[in-house]
């Protein structure tokens, strides 16, 4: 009695044998015991490779693209230019580290005489996109060439770089504009006149005027003058110094026949 059906009685119980529907090994509440977790071995860091460096440097970059560099920030802060403008210039400039402070000095000179400093950016900002930005110079070495012989201010020589790239004439439009530079006293402010016609293809009519006073003709000319008078000037001296030397007053000290009659 009590035991299980077709068992012997005891026996189950002294051979260890669990009936049906035992919960064994739960302790006195029935709770299942707690089995510690098991803690696998940590591999060590390893520094990372080379590739991963860079691509962490790369995303380090990008990340701080955003913010504008001082300089930039009080570039177009002086010359009262907008943010696009500024972050374009701003990642123009991050890629040409070796001639940042240089490129930041030569805008300076560039856009100190502009009347629109923001499209005069514009234009430096693509050449540096192109790899042909030069600072204070031209990419176009013939423009540089008669900047500095009509003594060009980095504006006007900057624009009229610009506008002679859309010309499939550049050469020979750049030949009659020298003419009318040569005859003008005021070659800077000439070329932001004709602007207009060099950016729209317009032939330009060859130069009619007188050279004004102060221009380029007009100063090798009065060169010229100058240097033929200085000429006449030491040929007298050359004459007189030989009359001295042949024993002859200079014709100025001689006494005339009526001085010496009287």
């Amino acid at each position: 009695p009590g035991g299980l059906p077709g068992s012997i009685p005891g026996v189950a119980g002294a051979l260890g044998m669990r009936p049906p529907g035992f919960m064994g090994g739960c302790g006195t509440l029935g709770v299942p015991p707690v089995v510690p977790p098991v803690v696998l071995p940590v591999a060590p860091l390893r520094p990372p490779n080379l590739i991963q460096q860079q691509a962490m440097e790369y995303e380090q970059t990008k990340a701080a693209s955003t913010v504008l560099e001082p300089e930039v920030v009080e570039l177009v802060h002086y010359f009262k230019i907008g943010d696009r403008h500024a972050r374009m210039l701003n990642e123009q400039l991050k890629r040409r580290n070796n001639t940042y402070e240089e490129d930041i000095a030569a805008l300076y000179e560039i856009l100190k005489g502009a009347k629109n400093p923001a499209d005069l950016l514009m234009v430096s900002i693509r050449w540096m996109e192109q790899g042909v930005f030069r600072g204070c110079l031209t990419p176009n070495p013939k423009v540089e060439k008669i900047s500095k012989k009509y003594k060009l201010d980095a504006p006007s020589a900057c624009k009229l770089a610009e506008a002679l790239e859309s010309r499939n004439d550049a050469d020979e439009a750049l030949d009659k504009i020298c003419e009318h530079l040569a005859a003008s006293n005021k070659p800077s402010s000439l070329v932001m006149i004709m602007l207009k016609d060099i950016k729209s293809g317009a032939e330009i009519q060859a130069c009619t005027k007188q050279p004004a006073i102060g221009s380029y003709i007009h100063k090798k000319e009065t060169e010229k003058s100058r240097a033929r008078t200085s000429r006449s000037r030491e040929r007298a001296e050359r004459a007189e110094r030989a009359e001295r030397e042949r024993g002859f007053q200079p014709r100025s000290n001689r006494a005339t026949s009526r001085e010496r009659r009287s």
